[in-house]
């Protein structure tokens, strides 16, 4: 027992009992925590205690109420159950360590329970690497099995039917069995290698034929990669290529939209001067329409030629196609 959990059992308490239990968990999962209880044996008072590394409470039955609202690193994770079963959720690789179940009766009588839980980490697949070495018509292969995640693993290996041991053959187990190395020969090309990796929580496992890798040529292996990547670099370059095509695309497509606007502005240009111009030509019709009425007029009336002479200025000044052009074209612009 424990030497603090001793200093505070009451004096009175005259018959103790202490059972011990082992139990397991997952990280993530939950665990029941159930004490035994003897007939006869009506409990008055129940402490749920975790003693690793330090003594916490963590729940109590006391004047006929459950309480689990101390502060310990399991606040919001316990639940006392009606049969005083410590229940545990969302477990961590933290709680592993010894749990106690103090109870005392009516009579004065106590019971103490105690569970030594394990919290384990999952064991995930495990991945199988396989190394040849050729030689003749022997192959050497070199067979490595690794987890990403789990805690206290064991790893073994079957061959075919299952049998962990490999009948007529010479082999060899490195690293707590993690490691196998072997020599093959054309007669095991069907053989095929399976590492299990077992803890009390999970039991995972892989299986090869190693016989396959012994066949490829030296060197196939490193042009396999070699074409992986070149196959990634092209698609790559082909990605990169069209998106500049893209860009480039709508780039000119934005681009023509200003000489459009200014070869629409030339137009008008254009046909403003047009304009202009036939509006110019009637002008000089009518000029040459006004000086021959003129001078049929002074033929007729018999006017002067100096009266000729100005009625022409005024007409030529008032019909001027040059500054009327000049004029129009100065107000476009």
């Amino acid at each position: 027992m424990d030497v603090k959990l001793r200093a505070k059992i009451p004096f009175y308490l005259h018959l103790v009992e202490i059972r011990l239990q082992c139990k397991t968990g997952k990280h993530g999962g939950s665990v029941l925590l159930s004490p035994v209880i003897p007939p006869g044996f009506n409990p008055r008072e129940v402490f749920w205690r975790h003693l690793s590394p330090t003594d916490h409470l963590v729940a109590t039955f006391s004047r006929g109420s459950f309480d689990t609202s101390y502060q310990s690193c399991f606040h919001g994770r316990v639940q006392l159950l009606e049969n005083f079963t410590l229940e545990i959720s969302a477990l961590e690789l933290k709680d592993t360590g010894m749990f106690t179940c103090q109870m005392v009766d009516t009579q004065g009588h106590m019971k103490l329970h105690q569970f030594h839980l394990t919290v384990y980490e999952v064991a995930s697949k495990p991945e199988v690497q396989v190394f040849v070495s050729r030689q003749d018509q022997k192959c050497a292969i070199f067979l490595s099995c690794d987890v990403s995640t789990g805690n206290n693993l064991t790893y073994s290996w079957m061959i075919d039917t299952g049998q962990e041991d490999l009948p007529n053959r010479t082999y060899r187990l490195y690293d707590s069995k993690r490691l196998l190395s072997m020599s093959l020969t054309p007669m095991d090309q069907y053989v095929s290698f399976t590492c299990v990796v077992t803890n009390p929580v999970r039991q995972e496992r892989t299986s090869v034929i190693p016989w396959t890798r012994c066949l490829a040529k030296p060197g196939q292996e490193f042009k396999l990669n070699n074409g992986k990547i070149v196959i990634f670099v092209a698609a790559s370059i082909i990605i990169m290529f069209t998106t500049g095509m893209i860009c480039v695309y709508f780039f000119a497509r934005t681009s023509d939209k200003i000489p459009a606007k200014g070869r629409q502005k030339a137009d008008m240009h254009s046909e403003m001067i047009l304009q202009l111009q036939e509006e110019t030509g009637a002008a000089g019709n009518v000029q040459i329409g006004l000086q021959h009425s003129e001078e049929t007029t002074g033929l007729i009336l018999g006017h002067d030629k100096e009266r000729n002479t100005r009625v022409n200025e005024r007409s030529t000044v008032h019909f001027n196609p040059e500054m009327t052009v000049a004029h129009k074209v100065e107000t476009i612009v």
